[in-house]
């Protein structure tokens, strides 16, 4: 049975939605400040006059994007991860996950063709062998990845 799973790699991160609110106050304190100078500055009917392009309207439109822009990036330094969890399954064999080294020195050709394409050749030998197990791929360069879950 599959249910899906929705985590983040970085939950830390999404305090800092809290930044979200604190943007608009300043916003709206900011307008309401500079909108009380202008006014005492110049009256209403001069001000239209002098800035008929400044729309209140427009600026709170261009906050509330700019709050959802740092939202999503918020989100995405997050790094929503979905997928299925799996449950219980009554089977034969091993789970087998093969970590694989791609970083630069693997290019090396100390081996031929390089020790990349030796591994692959390796690990392609390796499931041509392997029945009615699973197996999963880990690629690491300084941080893992799993790029291929357990399959058959």
């Amino acid at each position: 049975m599959e249910t899906n799973v929705i985590k983040f790699e970085n939950p830390d991160v999404l305090y800092l939605l809290a930044l979200i609110p604190i943007i608009l106050v300043a916003f709206g304190l900011g307008r309401y400040y500079t909108r009380g100078k202008l006014k005492k500055f110049a009256g209403s009917a001069l001000l239209k006059t002098l800035m008929p392009l400044q729309s209140g309207t427009r600026l709170w439109v261009k906050t509330i994007l700019f709050s959802l822009a740092i939202a999503s990036l918020i989100l995405a330094l997050a790094n929503l991860q979905t997928g299925a969890k799996m449950e219980e399954v009554k089977r034969e064999g091993i789970d087998l996950f093969i970590a694989v080294d791609i970083s630069n020195s693997m290019l090396a050709e100390d081996i031929v063709p390089n020790r990349l394409q030796n591994a692959k050749q390796s690990i392609n030998r390796l499931i041509d062998k392997l029945q009615g197990d699973r197996i999963g791929i880990i690629l690491f360069a300084g941080k893992a990845y799993i790029q291929l879950p357990l399959t058959t």
